[in-house]
């Protein structure tokens, strides 16, 4: 009984011994792998991530897993910054992928549509549509100085007033002349050399990118005045030369044109 005792505690005291070793050994393997070397924590991707997410987002398909400091490159979050909140994601992570810090930028400004028209300050921007020749043979253009001439009614009825042509505005300033063009769409079906030519079918004007409007601009009280001139009576502008002043006063009709 004795002897097996002491066989059991021989046996026992060998297993300790065993596993101490391999503990040691173990731990000096340990110690060769990473010798000369520092874990970090980094973050990863825990799933598929699209580009263009918004950092907030981001953050809760994260992970963190530790690597030897020497495989860590240049940006790679080792923690979460709040301020990644309201940035964007600008390529696709897929699952395992590190975190880089240049893969957060801010969101792209909107496109702002750019403007043919400048209005001053203190005035408004009223257009009115013209043809050619009210517009002094189409040869007014953005910046110049005219006076409005305005014929009204347009059409008078049976034993009305015949018309009277006054002047509306004695001076005012061309913004802008003619519409702003839509986008080019040509058709498949058409060739670029049967495109129509703005301005050169004889159906008419074109409707888009040709002459047949002008932007004038003017103050609150003649916007309104412009506006319902517009409707209601023939327009017509005069070039106005560098010493030219115009006086508005009664104008004259059909009947007392020759007086």
């Amino acid at each position: 009984m004795r002897r097996r005792v002491l066989i059991l505690l021989a046996a026992l005291v060998l297993a300790m011994i065993s596993g101490t070793a391999l503990l040691s050994y173990l731990r000096s393997a340990d110690r060769r792998a990473v010798e000369g070397k520092q874990g970090v924590w980094v973050l990863i991707a825990t799933r598929h991530v699209p580009a263009g997410a918004p950092g907030a987002e981001v953050r809760s398909l994260t992970g963190r897993i530790i690597v030897p400091a020497e495989t860590v490159p240049d940006g790679a979050l080792t923690g979460w910054d709040p301020a990644l909140d309201e940035l964007r994601l600008t390529a696709p992570l897929e699952t395992g992928q590190l975190l880089l810090r240049p893969l957060f930028q801010p969101p792209a400004p909107s496109a702002t549509p750019s403007r043919r028209i400048t209005v001053p300050a203190d005035r408004l921007a009223v257009t009115v549509a013209l043809s050619i020749a009210p517009q002094v043979a189409g040869d007014v253009t953005a910046g110049d100085a005219v006076a409005v001439y305005a014929s009204c009614p347009l059409e008078p009825e049976d034993g009305a007033p015949p018309p009277r042509t006054r002047v509306l505005l004695p001076r005012t300033e061309i913004i802008v002349i003619g519409e702003a063009p839509e986008p080019a769409v040509p058709s498949p079906s058409v060739s670029a050399s049967h495109q129509p030519v703005l301005g050169a079918t004889g159906d008419g004007p074109a409707v888009h990118g040709e002459r047949y409007v002008a932007t004038l601009a003017v103050g609150p009280k003649d916007a309104q005045r412009l506006v319902h001139a517009s409707r209601y009576c023939a327009l017509h502008l005069a070039l106005l030369g560098a010493a030219a002043t115009v006086t508005p006063g009664g104008g004259v009709d059909t009947d007392g044109l020759y007086r």
